[in-house]
């Protein structure tokens, strides 16, 4: 449950940054008072003067930001596209982006991340970064140089790296960011044009005493915007530079838990220390700070650096690093095959992948098999109820018979890696067009009512895919804090639970210790509501549960996912129906949780 305390502490960093930014702006309105009232020659205790400075610079500040949140509002693909980055085709046949998707979904089913979308930045720089308001609208971009001059081991500690940021929290606090510090720079930008205004403009005639009068209080009020707007970008950059730089050796150490392999994120900063960081798109400086290593120019004297020091950061994760001997040379893409050391999350995900039957991998792949995956799973083994199902299939001939293909050898797949398939598939229906999403989304649901009623598996899936693909589709946003306390969501707290004990595999006895097990967990809190065991729970009801826990504050969903982890594993043992109903509860509060977590 680390997840949510990584969480919290980005959720307060980002009360920080606000902070400093209304204390920024405080700076600004002060400034700029200060130089309309000598210009205009008036007293500094002229509160009408200061309330109109104040009430321009909080308009101006607030339109920057606001159009600058909207444009960002869509996601991670919108930073990925204003720094040029360009999507990876998941069928490329490209050795070292194949390579790169590889180590992309090694690392998602590692953390229990469905699949990310990939970009590459055509630079020769090595880099990386990660965008998004969340796990369901993240994006990887990495730059060629990246793919093309790490090793294997390299690259994954810096996938690892920018994963991090994703379970860390500090992808959104990076884009608000973004967001408040081009309301600073909207002054300096203002002050640009009015003159460029003035300077395009010329008085009428040389006795048009007026229109002089103008272009000159336009040079000046321009030029004092433009000094005073460059004042906020200073302390935005120095706000930028102390949030990034902790977050930076936070993410290094994430990066080495995940993979046991320090090295190889130290060989990657080490490389970077040789050859360049450095990107060359005009917009990389709004993104400085997102970047696994330095996107600019050095900073002066170091103040403005969004990064610690190469050297800095390679010893502390792997202080026995030799830099003189580190590999200079591109790696071998025919030997790139993953080396682990320990028993790891990572190395189970790399087994699962290994271990995915043959048949299911195109749907990794390619739209039409991704399609046909996600009809097969949800196929009835009624055989009717299968034919009713195929007959109003709205699918041509083709797809027809590869979704019978798949079904015949579903068998083959376990909860858990039909799970991680279509967690794997999301990237690739991320591919739709929004005519063929709207099809797809009313033919899953057409497939899952067909029988006249929901199962769990159905249930657990279209969450899933609804919760993941809607955020693309239909840009729905996350569902706000509501709850800050454990008690009211007690009684639903009490159907999760049940819905979990009844589960078990055990007697009446078995089920109750599950239940307790669980609410053992939920502390103090639990006494101001008798928590009974139902004998049996509707998925209607759960769903509406599991609605209403979505709206919990972290601290909250981290207490009531931990009393339903107890109430999974009290036995020991954990059933596929079990896996399901966690990992179902685990997304409706955007935690991940990996496949290897539990034994299944």
């Amino acid at each position: 449950m680390d997840f949510f305390e990584k969480q919290e502490k980005a959720r307060l960093q980002t009360k920080w940054l606000v902070f400093y930014f209304v204390l920024a702006v405080i700076g600004i309105i002060a400034v700029l008072h200060v130089g309309f009232s000598l210009l205009l020659g008036q007293p500094l205790d002229e509160w009408e003067t200061l309330g109109f400075t104040a009430a321009g610079v909080l308009v101006s500040v607030l339109i920057g930001s606001l159009v600058k949140i909207a444009e960002l509002s869509k996601g991670g693909k919108v930073v990925a596209e204003m720094l040029g980055g360009v999507p990876v085709n998941p069928s490329t046949t490209n050795p070292s982006e194949r390579r790169l998707l590889n180590v992309v979904e090694e690392m998602s089913l590692a953390s229990g991340v469905p699949v990310p979308q990939v970009y590459i930045l055509e630079e020769d720089a090595i880099n990386a970064f990660a965008a998004g308001y969340g796990t369901a609208d993240a994006v990887v971009g990495v730059t060629r140089g990246c793919i093309e001059r790490l090793t294997r081991d390299e690259l994954q500690g810096v996938i690892g790296h920018e994963f991090s940021h994703i379970l860390n929290g500090d992808m959104q606090l990076n884009i608000r960011l973004m967001g408040l510090l081009n309301g600073i720079l909207f002054l300096a930008l203002l002050g640009g044009v009015l003159m460029r205004l003035a300077l395009t403009s010329r008085p009428r005639s040389s006795n048009d005493k007026n229109g002089g009068s103008l272009v000159a209080a336009l040079i000046a009020g321009g030029l004092v915007l433009y000094i005073v707007g460059w004042i906020g970008v200073f302390f935005g950059k120095l706000i930028k530079a102390a949030v990034s730089r902790q977050r930076e050796f936070l993410a290094d150490a994430s990066a080495v838990q995940y993979t046991r392999n320090p090295n190889g994120l130290a060989g990657a900063l080490s490389k970077i220390a040789s050859h360049s960081s450095r990107l060359e798109h005009p917009k990389a400086q709004e993104a400085s700070h997102m970047f696994f290593g330095n996107g600019m120019a050095e900073a002066w004297l170091g103040l403005f650096a969004t990064h610690p020091p190469i050297n800095q950061r390679i010893a502390e994760i792997a202080p026995n690093f030799d830099v003189q001997h580190a590999s200079p040379n591109p790696p071998s893409i025919a030997s790139a095959e993953p080396s682990f050391s320990g028993d790891t999350q990572l190395e189970a995900a790399t087994s699962m992948l290994a271990g995915l039957p043959e048949f299911s991998r195109p749907a990794m792949r390619e739209i039409h098999s991704a399609c046909a995956l996600v009809f097969a799973l949800l196929l009835s083994e009624d055989d009717v109820v299968r034919e009713s199902q195929l007959t109003t299939l709205e699918s041509e001939p083709s797809l027809q018979k590869e979704i019978g293909q798949m079904f015949a050898r579903r068998s083959q797949l376990s909860s858990a890696q039909r799970i991680s398939l279509v967690d794997l598939a999301i990237p690739v229906l991320r591919g739709l067009s929004p005519q063929q999403y709207g099809a797809f989304s009313a033919q899953v649901k057409h497939l899952i009512e067909a029988d006249g009623q929901i199962h769990l598996f159905e249930y657990t899936l279209q969450k899933l895919l609804l919760r993941h693909l809607d955020v693309a589709f239909t840009k729905a946003r996350p569902a706000r804090v509501q709850h800050k306390s454990l008690v009211p969501l007690l009684p639903d707290t009490g159907v999760i639970l049940s819905a979990i004990a009844n589960a078990d595999d055990g007697d009446p006895a078995a089920l109750e210790a599950a239940f307790q097990a669980g609410v053992a967990r939920l502390g103090k809190a639990a006494a101001a509501f008798p928590l009974t065991l139902h004998t049996s729970v509707n998925l209607a009801d759960f769903d509406r549960a599991l609605g209403d826990l979505a709206t919990a504050s972290l601290p909250i969903k981290k207490i009531i996912l931990t009393a339903c982890s107890a109430a999974v594993v009290h036995d020991g043992v954990v059933n596929d129906t079990q896996f399901e109903l966690l990992r179902a509860i685990a997304d409706a509060v955007d935690c991940p949780i990996p496949p290897s977590a539990l034994s299944v």
